[in-house]
């Protein structure tokens, strides 16, 4: 199979990532809620793998896909590409009836992420009738937002040089939460990868203290459990923390 430039850099992509020994995507897109009227839906695990980690989304569709259903692909969005099976028919040469199919190789398909797409059409909405507060601060730092379906258990994600967080709920807690991860790395340099106790102790704190602020519901409880499974005392964690969520806060509402 002869791949295009493009493709072939997607699928060394993933490549890379297996030779890493990073089985994450696996796990990752096993657990991601799709709607049923995605065509990724009936994709087979392999090319739900593919997608995902070229695109860090699921819901992916071709051009013409895109296009019936209201959305068009945003201008320099890159392709990411799942593969298809190219059969013939065979005929039984007793009967002579074309009845069995054998696969005598393979094709790429260029997909685009829904985030990589505008327009009116529809898709499986994560996104809030009402943006809640501070969007405008996100667009004034290029912080992109996105609000997509991702991994059921997480909800959110931020990058770790602040460009671009994904929510996957419509909890503004949790826009908060990746917000502030996202404007910590914007003032202090590029976060550490993965998920650490400093890090999270600054953003759910944040995340508290924003909830109240604009008065959504109490959020303490919450954030001191989820400290909790970082740290063993959450108490101590926070005063550590204290410094760089006073630093954040005066610039997210500045």
């Amino acid at each position: 199979m002869k791949l295009s430039d493009k493709a072939q850099e997607s699928m060394n992509k993933v490549i890379e990532k297996f030779q890493s020994g990073d089985l994450s995507p696996i796990s990752k897109v096993a657990r991601i809620r799709l709607d049923p009227s995605a065509p990724a839906h009936k994709w087979s695990l392999s090319n739900k793998i593919l997608a995902f980690i070229q695109a860090e989304e699921l819901d992916c569709r071709g051009f013409g896909q895109w296009k019936d259903i209201g959305r068009n692909i945003k201008k320099g969005c890159k392709a990411a590409y799942i593969v298809r099976p190219l059969t013939i028919k065979v005929t039984n040469e007793e009967t002579e009836e074309k009845e069995n199919r054998i696969c005598i190789g393979f094709s790429t398909i260029p997909v685009f992420a829904a985030s990589d797409t505008e327009g009116e059409g529809a898709v499986q909405n994560y996104q809030p009738v009402e943006f809640p507060p501070l969007l405008d601060v996100a667009q004034k730092f290029n912080i992109a937002v996105e609000f997509v379906p991702i991994v059921s258990d997480r909800l959110g994600d931020s990058k770790t040089d602040g460009s671009k967080i994904r929510i996957g709920t419509k909890d503004p807690s949790v826009f908060f939460h990746e917000l502030t991860h996202a404007i910590q790395a914007k003032v202090e340099g590029p976060l550490q990868g993965g998920q650490q106790t400093d890090q999270e102790t600054v953003a759910e704190f944040t995340a508290a203290v924003l909830m109240d602020f604009y008065g959504f519901r109490d959020h303490s409880g919450n954030a001191w459990e989820y400290i909790s499974h970082y740290a063993s005392d959450p108490l101590t964690a926070i005063t550590k923390a204290m410094g760089t969520v006073e630093k954040v806060l005066q610039v997210l509402l500045e």
